[in-house]
C-alpha cells in the first residue's frame, strides 16, 4: 500500500519500522535505504508511537490507518509525515501532518495532503475531513484553505477545519 505523487511517495509505518522507531532509532538511520531526518518524527507523533504500536498489535486492520510517512522521492529521505485518527467513521477522518523544520517548499505539504484526500476518497468512500491547528500556524491555514477546507471554529490557540467532498462537486 503506497501512493506516489509526482515527488513524493506516502507510505504507511509498519509495525516493525515503528517498533524500530522506539526501540532502535540508532540502528534504523545507519540501515535504512531511507534517510531519517534528526527531528522526525515530530514530538506530537512520539508521544503518539506507543499508543499506535498497541493498536496494530492488538489489530492488524488498523494498519493503514494510522501514521504514513512522506518521502522526498528522489533524495530517499523522510520529509513529514500524516496521521489519521483511526479509520473512517461513517466517511469522515479526522487528520494532522507534519514536515521537518527545513523543509520550506508548501507545495509539497499540499501535494502529499491533497494525494492522501484524493486516495481516501477514490478507494475508501471517505467524505469529509476534519484537522486542526494552531492560531499562528499560516502555513497549515494556507494549506487547508487552498484545498478548500473550512474553518469552523475556534477554541483558545486552535481553529478546526473541516471539508464535506459532497459540498465541492
Amino acid at each position: 500500500m503506497e501512493i506516489v505523487t509526482e515527488r513524493l511517495l506516502l507510505v504507511p509505518c509498519s509495525l516493525d519500522l515503528t517498533k524500530s522507531l522506539v526501540l532502535y532509532r540508532k540502528e534504523l538511520e545507519k540501515r535504512s535505504p531511507i534517510k531519517i531526518p534528526q527531528d522526525w518524527p515530530s514530538s506530537q507523533l512520539i508521544g503518539m508511537l506507543p499508543f499506535y504500536i498497541e493498536q496494530l498489535e492488538s489489530d492488524q486492520e488498523e494498519y493503514g490507518w494510522g501514521i504514513w510517512m512522506i518521502i522526498m522521492y528522489e533524495e530517499k529521505r523522510i520529509i513529514g509525515d500524516f496521521m489519521m485518527r483511526g479509520k473512517p467513521k461513517n466517511g469522515v477522518v479526522e487528520f494532522s501532518y507534519h514536515l521537518v523544520r527545513n523543509i520550506n517548499d508548501e507545495g509539497l505539504a499540499f501535494e502529499a495532503v491533497e494525494a492522501m484526500m484524493d486516495w481516501l476518497i477514490e478507494v475508501h468512500d471517505v467524505h469529509s475531513f476534519l484537522t486542526e491547528c494552531e492560531v499562528q500556524d499560516h502555513k497549515a491555514i494556507r494549506l487547508f484553505e487552498r484545498l478548500g477546507m473550512k474553518c469552523t471554529s475556534k477554541d483558545g490557540e486552535f481553529l478546526y477545519w473541516e471539508l464535506h467532498y459532497a459540498d465541492n462537486e
